[in-house]
């Protein structure tokens, strides 16, 4: 028979690589991103619900502002909307014709 210089390969032998992929660190890491993905899909769950009542709770917000805008720029009454309840009582006479002049 003939010497070789090198031996022949082993076929069935690992590669560092092979055994890294084939080690229970690649298992742990799949693990881990398993729950990750699961935990972040929940928490999106979570966070549309969030979401919403922070979307609820500005429209609120915005409507009574502008409501308030609404109400001081036209007031439900008439007569001397801009004074005083101070004012007003000097204005009785004049709003109510029942009195003496």
């Amino acid at each position: 028979m003939m010497k070789l210089k090198k031996p022949l390969k082993d076929p069935n032998k690992k590669s560092p690589i092979q055994k890294f992929f084939g080690g229970k660190i690649p298992h742990y890491l799949a693990v881990v991103a398993f729950l990750y993905a699961l935990i972040g899909t929940a928490g999106s769950f979570l966070n549309r619900n969030s979401e919403q009542k922070l979307q609820e709770r500005m429209e609120k917000y915005v409507n009574e502002v502008i409501d308030k805008e609404i109400y001081e720029r036209f007031p439900p009454t008439s007569g001397p909307v801009l004074r005083t309840t101070k004012d007003n009582k000097k204005w009785i006479d004049f709003i109510d014709p029942s009195k003496k002049k």
